[in-house]
């Protein structure tokens, strides 16, 4: 059946399109969820059965998290510009506030708490300019969401989110010109580069009030399970659960990130190394939970369609995680088109009659787009027709 109308109002819904066809049991029960009754299309279920519905663009509507982006965007930039004040204190030899720290960090909590999805897509706007910094700022919100995954407590969702935060504070004290070299480096550029964790430990025992948890995964984070990480060779067995944790999406995020001497890796393949990598680099469940939390199309991903669109994954389908919602913004010849919401799983057909599916993952540069500039432009709090 397509339910056409639900009896809740639009904002108490936690579905982004008011038609929904029902699929499964999973969609019934998250329809009573809200509402008693529903008014239900009989032309449509009539006709649904072996066909394929058309594209239709008569119905509006916001993104899920429009209402709270600006304010959830406000706390990642807070965070992300006292990170870059942070660092740029332990370059110089300052001291650093650690209760500033403590403060943002609790508030990207209640953020990650309060407004998962938002967070998410904004750990996805990169910028490699400022890659030491951001990287650090998406490894703590990405630490918190993994530790939300894991039921932690707000206490603990507060010390790895420090944690994760704090995690490559190290790298300040490497030279520049090895930091942020766009070539291989030589072996003795390697080892200087390697000693970043020692650096770190060191600059987190020196502070005053700092969680002591957070110099060991500074110190550790590279560590591998099986014994063959750096600095010191460290096993499963003396590693902390935090340091194990971190370990999954500072790899995750390194391997997504362009930086001065690589391009990042699509979405997908970072998932596969780190599944490849599980009881031997990776603590096995971490990776588990890693990918049930942020999901196989996690927001702020570019995909490319079975019809050649191109779409930013703006929402994902918890029960059906291989249709998520989709802001199409570029057509099957990749031009440039008025921006609309595509639900993949109510199985909508597209200009051809095909159904629509993923067919990959897509870097941004790879179509000439621009996250940062649609973030600016407010594309994430705007209203747009829908594909139904």
């Amino acid at each position: 059946m397509c339910v056409s109308r639900l009896e809740a109002p639009t904002e108490e819904s936690p579905f982004l399109l008011d038609r929904i066809v029902i699929e499964s049991h999973a969609d019934i029960q998250a329809i009573q969820a809200i509402c008693d009754y529903v008014y239900i299309d009989v032309k449509y279920q009539k006709s649904f059965s072996g066909t394929i519905p058309t594209r239709n663009t008569d119905a509006r509507k916001y993104l899920s998290f429009a209402r709270s982006f600006n304010q959830t965007a406000n706390t990642f930039q807070r965070t992300g510009n006292l990170i870059k004040t942070v660092m740029d204190d332990i370059r110089f030899g300052n001291q650093f506030s650690v209760s500033a720290v403590k403060q943002a960090v609790s508030e990207c909590v209640d953020k990650v708490l309060e407004n998962p999805d938002t967070m998410l897509l904004l750990t996805q706007i990169k910028d490699q300019d400022q890659y030491t910094a951001q990287h650090s700022m998406n490894v703590c919100i990405l630490s918190i969401l993994l530790g939300r995954e894991l039921n932690f407590s707000m206490e603990d969702l507060n010390k790895v989110g420090f944690c994760g935060l704090m995690h490559d504070v190290g790298k300040m004290k490497v030279p520049l010109e090895i930091l942020n070299k766009p070539g291989s480096l030589e072996d003795y550029e390697m080892d200087i580069m390697r000693k970043h964790t020692l650096y770190g430990r060191n600059v987190l025992m020196s502070a005053r009030n700092v969680y002591p948890g957070a110099v060991d995964v500074a110190y550790d984070h590279h560590e591998h399970l099986a014994g063959t990480g750096y600095p010191r060779g460290l096993n499963k067995t003396t590693l902390s659960i935090f340091t194990k944790l971190v370990a999954v999406v500072d790899t995750y995020d390194a391997i997504t990130s362009d930086r001065v001497y690589q391009r990042g890796k699509p979405h997908l393949m970072a998932l596969g190394i780190l599944v490849k990598g599980m009881n031997l680099q990776y603590e096995a469940n971490y990776v588990t939970q890693f990918i049930n939390c942020i999901g196989f199309y996690p927001q702020g991903n570019l995909v490319e369609l079975s019809s050649g669109e191109i779409g930013l994954i703006v929402e994902q389908n918890k029960v059906d995680r291989l249709k998520p919602k989709i802001l199409l913004i570029q057509d099957g010849s990749k031009n440039p088109i008025e921006e609309k919401i595509l639900d993949l799983s109510l199985n909508l057909a597209d200009v051809s009659g095909k159904r629509y599916g993923v067919k990959q993952v897509i870097r941004p540069q790879d179509c000439g787009i621009d996250l940062t500039k649609y973030y600016q432009d407010g594309k994430f709090t705007k209203e747009y027709a829908v594909v139904g």
